[in-house]
């Protein structure tokens, strides 16, 4: 008779113990603790301990101990390690999970996690410490050491994220395996958790509401909201009420970068609830290893203070390209000039001038150049793409010189400061009024010999490659290259080995 009441009183508390505890200070700090698809999102190493007394003043009330740790894995993998024991008088529960997660970013505002969870699950009733209602040992409970069952599950989870709204569901377990006992059987509860938050940023506040629901079959629904209002990413306030009538507050802030804490207490206002001093709930987070981003919904910190996803970082990243805005669109108003003046349909000095490729004021050229023989030890290239005209059969406008186009030094390479410029003039390009005329491209070398010929025309043909992947039209564009015969003395002679002018075609070509 003892072993049956024994059993039944297993079986209903069992059913009850595994159902998951609503825990809102760890919820809302370690998100993997609501759904394991949160393992490894946010870039960290981090590590949970977590413990709560519920109905505290009542001998034999549930608590709960909790460690988990969750890190990423190769940029788009996470994995995670969760233990929890819960305990209610007599009887216990341990369940240890691992988890792998998978991350799929869909855009840069949208994400998509997925997680399996292998876990053990074991069950068991101290017999030993048991008491009859005269307050003596048992002699049959004495005897017995105790009773215990150990199954297999696996639970599943998916997250959502749009910017600050995180919205997770969790199944813990799938297989639901009976875990047979030495004097029965204990059919453990199916369930689903889901949970959905949403963060909203104010200068130096962040409020962010949520709300928790979790559904049995047996146990039914339990749902919880809460509210967390997070000053200056280091210290919060929390507010949380259940559908079993808990009102919780609860206070966390960050001890260092690296550590973090976090208190809930909550008053019952049911009958029962009243005769208790209440739930207490203690959660310490720590960051493991070297830090690798700050990506919400971490509740760390970096060095300089800040997270909220690289808060202050992404602050001052958007600084610097505002900045660089500026100077860009302040580089192109400039070039833009230079751009109107060489492409006017007036030469404002009404002067028209048909120059050579090789010829440059204040500088004198060898006259030997004019079908220079290269050694078989240079670098030559065939030129890609055909001339539409020879440059020296047209009539031209004076060239202006492009003061910010480069070349890697000694080489044809275009410097990536100088595509900004180029972006520029194919755009005025592409949107002049008249495109019957060309344009014509000379790039200098201060190389006085047939190598730097070659490689000054290299530099030409580089740069028309660029403006033809700009979609400016092949026909319109002559690429031609020019050496000078001395290297100018003034500081910024060493630029001339970089020089490059840009004209257009003095008159409407011919149809």
């Amino acid at each position: 008779m003892t072993r049956k009441l024994i059993t039944a009183a297993l079986l209903l508390t069992v059913n009850t113990a595994m159902a998951q505890e609503l825990t809102p200070g760890q919820n809302y700090m370690n998100k993997f603790a609501a759904a394991p698809a949160y393992a490894g999102f946010n870039g960290n190493d981090e590590g949970f301990l977590g413990y709560r007394a519920t109905m505290r003043g009542i001998d034999g009330a549930p608590t709960l101990l909790r460690a988990n740790v969750n890190g990423n894995i190769m940029g788009n993998m996470g994995y995670g390690v969760d233990v929890v024991n819960e305990k209610s008088g007599n009887f216990s529960n341990t369940i240890a999970a691992l988890t792998y997660a998978y991350h799929i970013r869909l855009n840069s505002d949208i994400n998509l996690s997925f997680a399996v969870s292998p876990t053990i699950v074991r069950s068991a009733f101290d017999l030993a410490n048991a008491k009859t209602f005269g307050a003596q040992v048992d002699p049959v409970f004495q005897n017995e050491a105790g009773l215990a069952g150990t199954g297999f599950d696996a639970g599943f989870s998916i997250m959502f994220n749009v910017q600050g709204l995180y919205f997770s569901v969790y199944a813990p377990r799938l297989i639901c395996q009976d875990l047979k006992f030495q004097n029965g059987i204990v059919n453990t509860d199916r369930e689903i958790n889901s949970n959905i938050s949403y963060a909203i940023e104010a200068d130096k506040w962040e409020i962010e509401p949520g709300a928790m629901v979790s559904y049995g079959l047996k146990n039914g629904l339990d749902w919880q909201g809460s509210l967390v209002a997070k000053y200056d990413r280091r210290a919060w306030m929390q507010l949380s009420y259940s559908s079993q009538k808990w009102i919780g507050a609860g206070v966390g802030f960050a001890a260092t970068n690296r550590i973090v804490l976090c208190y809930q207490y909550e008053i019952g206002t049911s009958d029962i609830a009243k005769t208790c001093n209440g739930n207490h709930e203690l959660t310490v987070g720590f960051m493991m290893g070297k830090a690798k981003k700050y990506q919400k919904p971490t509740i760390f910190i970096d060095d300089k203070g800040d997270s909220k996803g690289n808060a202050k970082g992404d602050s001052d990243l958007a600084k610097k390209l505002q900045e660089e805005i500026k100077t860009r669109d302040s580089e192109i108003k400039r070039l833009e000039g230079i751009i109107d003046d060489c492409c006017t349909n007036n030469n404002p000095t009404g002067d028209v001038n048909t120059p050579k490729p090789s010829e440059d004021p204040g500088q004198t050229t060898d006259p030997s150049e004019q079908n220079p023989q290269v050694a078989d030890d240079q670098p030559s290239e065939e030129s890609e793409i055909a001339q539409p005209r020879d440059p020296h059969s047209v009539e031209w406008l004076t060239p202006t010189e492009l003061t910010n186009v480069r070349f890697a030094s000694g080489t044809a390479t275009l410097l990536q400061s100088s595509k900004s410029d180029l972006d520029a003039l194919a755009l005025k390009v592409k949107h002049e009024k008249n495109k019957d005329r060309d344009i014509l491209i000379i790039a200098y070398t201060n190389d006085p010999t047939a190598y730097g010929k070659q490689m000054s025309e290299k530099r030409a043909m580089a740069i028309k490659k660029y403006l033809i992947s700009k979609g400016v039209p092949a026909n319109r564009l002559i690429a031609t290259g020019a050496r000078l015969r001395t290297i100018s003395e003034a500081p910024d002679g060493r630029y001339e080995d970089n020089r490059v002018m840009v004209g257009l075609e003095a008159k409407q070509r011919d149809k």
